[in-house]
Order: C-alpha cells, then sequence, then structure tokens
C-alpha cells in the first residue's frame, strides 16, 4: 500500500485551530480605542509550549504530551480582573484524557502549593463537579495575604474527543456555573473540526 494511499485512508486530525474560532476571539482581535485600550486588553498566544491556564502546580512550560495545537486568550481589566479561554487538540483522545487527568492529580497535590514568587501569599485550591463535554471539573483557587482574601480565580476544564478547553476568571466568588455554559458551547464547537470528535 503507497504512502498516499495510507494517508487517504486515514482519519483527518486538526493540526490548527482557525481564526475566530474560539469564542472570545472575534472581540479579542477588535482594536480598540485608546480610552478602551487603557480600561481593558487582551493577548493571544498559540505556543504550544504554554502551560495550561489552571496550573496548580505553578509549571512554566506545558507539561502535558501530545498536543497538535493550541491557542490561549486573556483578558485584562483595570478592574482589576481577568478572564482566560484556552483550548488545546492533542494528537487523539487518550492524549486528552491523559492531560485531564494528569490536571486532576495536580490540583490535589499542589492545593496548597505557594508561589515561589509571591511567598506572602497563600494560595487554596478547590474542585467542584460539572458537566460539559466527555468529562470536566470545576476548579479554582483562592490567594490570602495576611488573613484576608486577595483574589479569587474559577476555572472549568473539559474535554471533548482529543480537545481539552479551559475558562477562566477573577470576577466575583467561586462559581463555575456560568463558565460550565460555556464549555459546553465549546465542547459542541470543536467537533467541527477534523478528527477532534
Amino acid at each position: 500500500m503507497t504512502l498516499s494511499l495510507v494517508l487517504a485512508l486515514s482519519p483527518a486530525t486538526a493540526t490548527e485551530i482557525p481564526k475566530n474560532f474560539l469564542l472570545s476571539e472575534p472581540d479579542a482581535r477588535k482594536i480598540l480605542s485608546p480610552d478602551d485600550a487603557a480600561e481593558q486588553g487582551y493577548k493571544i498566544s498559540d505556543k504550544l509550549t504554554r502551560p495550561l491556564e489552571l496550573n496548580p502546580c505553578v509549571h512554566r512550560r506545558a507539561v502535558d504530551r501530545g498536543r497538535l495545537a493550541a491557542r490561549t486568550i486573556t483578558l485584562w481589566t483595570s478592574a482589576p480582573s481577568g478572564s482566560a479561554e484556552q483550548l488545546i487538540l492533542y494528537k487523539s483522545p487518550r492524549a486528552a484524557h491523559a492531560a485531564f487527568t494528569q490536571l486532576r492529580a495536580e490540583v490535589k497535590r499542589c492545593a496548597r502549593k505557594g508561589d515561589p514568587a509571591a511567598p506572602a501569599l497563600k494560595i487554596r485550591w478547590r474542585t467542584s463537579k460539572a458537566k460539559a463535554g466527555d468529562e470536566s471539573i470545576g476548579m479554582g483557587y483562592q490567594t490570602w495575604q495576611d488573613g484576608s482574601v486577595n483574589e479569587t480565580v474559577t476555572g472549568v476544564v473539559a474535554r471533548r474527543g482529543s480537545a481539552l478547553m479551559i475558562y477562566t476568571t477573577s470576577d466575583g466568588y467561586y462559581n463555575p456555573g456560568g463558565l460550565t455554559r460555556t464549555a459546553r458551547k465549546m465542547a459542541a464547537k470543536v467537533c467541527a473540526l477534523p478528527g477532534v470528535c
């Protein structure tokens, strides 16, 4: 059997994420007025080595394996608050499941691990149930300083086929419900990409 025939018979897999595919991406790519740019801003990254947006063990680089494509969009505001949307495509559902499982293990192992860059902050991670895609989990943390809550970050991690998606916000109290609805939208949308579902 020739190589071209083998490739023709093999299921296609997504090796790139189309422009404006992420839910927040159209807004992130808009040019902001100078006044708006002083109040908020987006960053878009396609780096495969970027760590997961929920990162309880504070990895500086990605530690999961089998990534084919990734896009991360982060938003900061002068409130101050922020949010993130991250989509990672893996070579197989098994690789995506392994990344999901590894993150679940890390949030338990590093639930009370601090940030070496900010030793005065105490960090406490937590998890909760979530329903999106093939498997999902609510996840987030609070930072404490001098006995008071400094910041609360809420997140949802969901896997659908060979895609892993993460949504986070630092706005308000720990409440993954709204983010779960967003993750469900993306869990349905990623099936339009070849080989994901």
